[in-house]
């Protein structure tokens, strides 16, 4: 067998040429309008190269380390993985078979040699390839290099030429496409997961400049989805498809319109009681909608404007977010379906956000019957009995009421939010209030298709909260609560909305201090990411943020209308700090030094993606 150094120094070398060949693919369609969807083929499988390669890269940005390790202590994957490498330059190469079953022909970019000679020089340079078998060691590098940099020197000044028919042409992209499926196949689960969040990163790189390029990668993940027939390939290119049209709808959203039909007044909803979630938060039942008779049960989140001047402008904004929420988007990015908005002179001061929810509670109620007479379609069963039913529990609701919960969960959620918020950040998008009682799941599908109260979805979690009160917490809002059917056990206690007083702590505490300090500048994604690691630390700690070291954050509890002051905000730093100390003996190393790293209060040296990226694959390694 191959000794592992040589192994990880093929590896190294052929890593240009590959590059190379692959973009000597690519420009043979760039010209040809023509060829279009095979030039957005290639360039999506050029960008899950990419993305591969990208997870290879160590921090000083070399291959060769890691390459290193990995021919170490998995040669035979590392054997397999040069296979690969070797198996594409040899049809890239050689041009019989580019000529025979691509329909390419080899030509110099500064003609001056026949077709032939340029073939056989080609085949010349290429034959050191045919070396690179179970025998190829450590001593036959320096003639190996020597060869690979004629090859690659020659290869830089080529160029194929279009001669063959489409399907000679498509035969090459599927074996591109084979070559990188392949490659992830050897390749650890760790990179693996480095490089599916990196293709989300390079499909929109560009989008400000060339936002074509997206809009191609996501034409050509629709061919290849419909092409295929493995159920994970086809959720993997349909992902990609949604990120595309999410990110282009956020970079658009300045310019959209909002159509009148997702304009709604105050009448068109029913707003009971024991739908309430907080003081800016309820469900409701949205009468004739989506068609007349029909009623949904929907989440509405109220946005106030403070003063009449800058009702416009909030409603303006809201406009953008609802087109951007409105956008098709991935299940792993967690964001609601907004519907459209709630205004009207009844209140022109607070503006109401309109979010879809899952199918199996926003699905039509049954009208309640009347003796005598026929059914109403606005008569529905009471709302007491559609609360129990129905009723999201948020993530701190969740905290409060178990004393334990089972660690393995708490990874998943952990993991998922993680994930959500690096997609949302790649797609441009910024929360800026991730808490826990932003968090929301809602009951499980029974088998008859209704919800099941008794069990929750940690499946497909909510995250909500673009109301983005600046301090709210639990508010008692006078009502009575809505008391449970004998036969069903709600699962969102709500007694502690019932004392008629407002219940206020320092909620900010989510919040990055240097923004706290500064809430008029700029906002930037390390303070999500310093949001989710409180989070994070709640989930590991499995409590709330103001019952940390002895309650300390609560004992600083403060009106909403009060301004903290700088040694307030930095304790209650230095709190959610040393609790964080304390989860490796509960969660681990890898967990406690990903929320350590999600709360670090120095600012982030280069590209926060990348960083993001990285926590979210450790965080995929920790198992309970």
């Amino acid at each position: 067998m191959a000794e592992p150094l040589a192994i990880s120094s093929a590896l190294s070398s052929l890593l240009p040429l590959v590059r190379e060949s692959l973009a000597i693919v690519k420009d043979v369609f760039r010209d040809d309008k023509k060829l279009r969807d095979l030039l957005a083929r290639v360039e999506l499988h050029k960008t899950y190269f990419t993305a591969w390669e990208t997870s290879w890269v160590d921090s000083t940005g070399k291959t060769d380390l890691r390459f290193r390790v990995f021919a170490a202590t998995k040669p035979l994957l590392a054997r397999g993985v040069l296979k690969q490498f070797v198996s594409l330059l040899k049809i890239t190469s050689d041009p019989d078979k580019l000529y025979k079953k691509c329909g390419l022909r080899v030509e110099k970019l500064k003609p001056g040699k026949r077709g032939e000679d340029v073939a056989a020089e080609l085949r010349h340079v290429s034959d050191y390839l045919g070396t690179v078998d179970n025998k190829f060691s450590i001593k036959g590098i320096a003639a190996f290099e020597a060869s690979r940099v004629k090859h690659l020197a020659f290869l830089q000044n080529l160029r194929y030429v279009i001669i063959g028919k489409v399907f000679e042409l498509e035969d090459l992209i599927g074996r591109v496409e084979d070559f990188v499926r392949d490659l992830q196949i050897f390749t650890p689960d760790p990179n693996n997961e480095v490089a599916s969040r990196a293709v989300f990163e390079l499909a929109v790189r560009d989008l400000v400049k060339d936002h074509d390029y997206t809009r191609r990668l996501a034409e050509a993940a629709a061919i290849e989805k419909k092409a295929s027939i493995d159920p994970d390939t086809k959720e993997k290119y349909d992902s990609l498809i949604k990120f595309a049209t999410f990110a282009t709808g956020v970079k658009n959203a300045s310019a959209a319109a909002m159509p009148a039909q997702k304009l709604f007044t105050r009448r068109d909803f029913s707003f009971d009681g024991p739908f309430k979630l907080g003081a800016n938060t309820t469900l409701a039942r949205l009468f004739d909608y989506p068609t007349r008779h029909q009623t949904r049960i929907v989440l509405v989140e109220w946005v106030t404007a403070p003063k009449p001047a800058q009702v416009k402008a909030k409603f303006d904004e809201l406009k953008m977010e609802w087109y951007v929420l409105n956008a098709e988007k991935p299940d792993s990015l967690l964001l609601p379906v907004a519907t459209g908005l709630i205004y009207d002179n009844a209140d022109p001061h607070v503006i109401g956000i309109i979010y879809q929810l899952p199918s199996h509670i926003r699905t039509e109620l049954p009208p309640k019957p009347v003796a005598g007479r026929a059914p109403d379609p606005r008569l529905v069963r009471s709302p007491k009995t559609v609360a129990a039913q129905r009723m999201p529990t948020t993530l701190r609701q969740l905290i409060e009421r178990s004393r334990s919960f089972d660690l393995g969960l708490r990874f998943k959620i952990a993991k998922k939010l993680l994930d959500s918020l690096h997609l949302m950040h790649t797609g441009n998008w910024i929360h800026r209030k991730i808490r826990s009682d932003h968090i929301i799941f809602f009951p499980s599908q029974a088998r008859d298709g209704e919800p099941d109260p008794t069990r929750l979805d940690f499946d497909t979690p909510l995250l909500v909260g673009f109301h983005a009160p600046r301090l709210e917490l639990d508010v008692g809002a006078g009502y009575e609560a809505p008391k449970p059917l004998e036969h069903i056990r709600p699962l969102q206690p709500i007694a502690n909305m019932i004392n008629n007083k407002t219940r206020i702590i320092a909620v900010d505490a989510y919040q990055h201090p240097d923004h706290r300090r500064n809430v008029d500048a700029p906002y930037r994604r390390q303070y999500d990411l310093y949001s989710v690691g409180v989070v994070l630390l709640e989930l590991g700690l499995w409590d709330t943020v103001e019952n940390l070291e002895k309650r300390d954050i609560a004992a600083r509890g403060y009106h909403p209308t009060v301004v903290p002051s700088v040694n307030d905000i930095l304790k209650d730093a230095d709190v959610i700090a040393a609790a964080a100390k304390k989860l490796d003996s509960i969660t681990g190393s890898i967990y406690a030094n990903v929320v350590r790293d999600c709360l670090s209060l120095k600012p982030i040296v280069g590209d926060t993606l990348e960083v993001e990226r990285q926590l979210a694959s450790d965080l995929a390694r920790v198992e309970a």
